[in-house]
């Protein structure tokens, strides 16, 4: 049994820039199209399209990426079989048997959502083989979803009008993802998802975790200084801040290069998220202090 989900994330954080990007991804999924929110990882594409989602007031179908995905993963598989068996003795003496065995077709999130209008948040789908993702292209476009053939069903789904899907994807250059298809890309509206400036990253911690913005601001500082020294790319600096502040706040540790507690923690953290060798990493971080 495939399950939708009524999301309501709580605590979303808006930001003039936020507000921009979703106001500008809101518009084309009212004009009937799909989106794709594409950006470095940790940058909040997921959050932004379950608040998108959640905005359309549709039941969501929620799919994550994968490698080993195979087409039926997306559409459904025949599963299990039934089977009717008919004896019929109204003549003693004549026996008549009747044997039918029939397999049963199950769908799986994407044909459900077509099939029922619902949205289709498809988180990291450039993990997908690009292959897998060809099943897309006729629901886009012509508004058609194609099953395998099969007698006892028909072979084609019409899409719903209300249906919607909301792409994320990390750069190519991020480890375990695929080339993007241009002929997928070409039937949605892709919005470059930057890395949240300095007001953005100070206002999503002071909400989320209830930080001060003054010790706010100098973690997301300190993070930022530490990641453009490190030369660190293709990932937002974001829950790196959102994990020492709350680790901070939690425990009660003050927010100051001079505290031992506070030194632990961002070496703990940030050292793990850069190429440096953790001599390296902790050269820098003294400097840093």
């Amino acid at each position: 049994m495939t399950t939708v989900l009524h999301a309501r994330p709580k605590g979303f954080v808006s930001t003039p820039t936020i507000d921009r990007i979703s106001g500008r991804a809101w518009r084309y999924l009212q004009s009937g199209f799909s989106i794709h929110l594409r950006g470095p990882a940790g940058t909040g594409k997921t959050t932004l399209a379950m608040h998108l989602a959640d905005l359309l007031n549709r039941p969501i179908m929620l799919l994550y990426g994968d490698d080993e995905f195979k087409s039926t993963d997306l559409i459904g598989s025949n599963t299990g079989y039934t089977r009717k068996k008919v004896v019929d003795n109204y003549i003693h003496s004549v026996v008549k048997e009747e044997d039918e065995l029939r397999q049963q077709w199950v769908d799986s999130r994407l044909t459900m959502a077509c099939r029922e209008g619902f949205t289709l948040v498809y988180d990291e789908f450039n993990r997908s083989p690009p292959e897998v993702n060809n099943v897309l292209l006729s629901a886009l476009e012509e508004k058609l979803l194609v099953l395998p053939p099969d007698s006892n069903r028909s072979e084609y789904v019409r899409v719903s009008p209300n249906f919607r899907a909301i792409f994320t994807s990390n750069p190519e250059e991020y480890w375990g993802v695929h080339g993007t298809q241009d002929a997928l890309l070409d039937r949605v509206v892709t919005i470059n998802v930057p890395e949240p400036d300095l007001e953005t990253q100070q206002e999503i911690i002071t909400q989320k975790v209830g930080i001060n913005a003054n010790d706010g601001e100098k973690i997301v500082n300190f993070v930022r200084q530490f990641r453009d020294r490190a030369a660190v790319k293709n990932s937002s600096g974001l829950r790196s801040c959102l994990m020492i502040a709350q680790v901070c706040h939690q425990h009660e540790i003050p927010v100051q290069t001079s505290d031992e507690g506070f030194r632990d923690i961002c070496y703990d953290i940030l050292s793990s998220r850069c190429s440096l060798s953790p001599e390296e990493s902790a050269a820098l971080l003294e400097q840093l202090f």
